[in-house]
This record gives C-alpha cells, sequence and structure tokens, in this order.
C-alpha cells in the first residue's frame, strides 16, 4: 500500500514537473493591461503590469490562474482568461498598419533616391556627351597634327634631299671653277707661247729677208 501511494506520488510529482517544465507563447488579450502578480489571487503582491500584445511563456496554467514569464525575465501569476494563442487582432492590425506606413516610408525613399539617380544619370549622360564631343576634337586636333607631323617629315626629308644636292652641285661647282682655273692657265700658257712662237718666227723671217737684201746689194 505504501508503495502505491509513494508510485502515485511520484507520478503526480512527474507530471507536475513535466507540466512546469513544457512552456508555450501565450498573449494578452484586446486593449488592456494586466496585472502580474506574486500568486495566484488577488490578494498576491503586485510584480508588474502586461500590456495587450504583449507576448508571455506559459509555465503553468490552470482553469483562473496561469504562471507566466514576461519578456523582461519576470515569473508571476495572471488571469487565464486574459490570455489568447492568438496575437491580438487590434494589435496585429496596429503592426500591420506601422509595417504598411514603413514600407510607404521606404517606397518614398526608394522613389526618392531612384529620382536622385535619375537625375544623377542624366547629368551622368550629359557629361559623357560632352567628353564624347571633346574626345572628337582631341581626335581630329591629332589627325590633323599627324598630318601635319607627316607633311613636316615629308618636307624635312625634301629639304634634306636638297640640301645634298645642293651640297653635291657646290662640290660640282667648285670642281668646275678649279678645272676651269687649270684650263685658263693652260689656255694662257699656250696663248702666250704661240705669240712667243709668231714672234719668233717673225724675227727670224725679217732676219732671213735682211740678209737676201744685203746678198743683192753686193
Amino acid at each position: 500500500m505504501k508503495m502505491q501511494i509513494s508510485f502515485y506520488c511520484l507520478l503526480l510529482t512527474c507530471i507536475f514537473l513535466s507540466a512546469s517544465a513544457y512552456s508555450e507563447n501565450r498573449y494578452v488579450t484586446e486593449r488592456m493591461r494586466i496585472t502580474l502578480r506574486s500568486g495566484p489571487d488577488v490578494s498576491y503582491k503586485v510584480l508588474g503590469l502586461v500590456g495587450s500584445g504583449e507576448s508571455v511563456d506559459l509555465i503553468e496554467e490552470s482553469q483562473k490562474w496561469s504562471r507566466v514569464e514576461t519578456d523582461d525575465g519576470k515569473m508571476g501569476w495572471v488571469m487565464t482568461r486574459f490570455l489568447t494563442t492568438d496575437i491580438p487582432k487590434s494589435d496585429l492590425l496596429e503592426k500591420l498598419q506601422k509595417e504598411h506606413e514603413r514600407l510607404k516610408d521606404k517606397t518614398k525613399s526608394y522613389a526618392n533616391e531612384n529620382e536622385k539617380l535619375k537625375t544623377e544619370n542624366k547629368d551622368i549622360k550629359k557629361e559623357l556627351s560632352k567628353k564624347v564631343i571633346e574626345l572628337k576634337k582631341l581626335t581630329n586636333s591629332y589627325e590633323n597634327l599627324n598630318k601635319g607631323c607627316q607633311k613636316y617629315k615629308e618636307l624635312k626629308t625634301k629639304h634634306s634631299k636638297i640640301s645634298d644636292e645642293m651640297k653635291d652641285q657646290q662640290k660640282e661647282l667648285i670642281q668646275l671653277k678649279q678645272e676651269k682655273a687649270v684650263l685658263e692657265s693652260y689656255q694662257l700658257f699656250w696663248g702666250f707661247g704661240m705669240a712667243l712662237g709668231v714672234l719668233a718666227a717673225g724675227f727670224f723671217i725679217g732676219k732671213s729677208s735682211q740678209k737676201k737684201r744685203s746678198s743683192r746689194l753686193y
């Protein structure tokens, strides 16, 4: 008999411990604040208040009172009829409205950011168009400069060629002048020689004529 009583006591203890260890979420019902007490009766000390929509962990539940733990770690008892397994519709609606407003603000922020990006994109396109025009101008300037450089190279080549030709012509002219001077000196020498020859021949002819005349007189 004692063993049976001990077994039943042990069984009840296990059931109580398992019920105490088991925890579920509960929410305070619509638009109110309930008292959190130190025991399962209105005569117990008030430990705090739990507002509508706040979540508590259910530790022990009975028909009238339930033992709970709040989000800030307080343990106490509240009336079971003020607890519900679902989030109160008014609080849910308020949360949804707040979320809706947050999403609206976020959407406006995204829209404003999108407008800013559009404006920046337009500015970037304008700046890009300016850069393209500048690049075309620079390209044309470079091509003209390159053409000018090519012409300069061609002119330089022609100038070098003409300079070389002029140098060669100057050398030829100097050589011709030297040859002319030599030729003129030869011509002068031969002319002088011929003049001397003519004078000598005239002299000898005159002498021979005088001798002939002299012989005729005698």
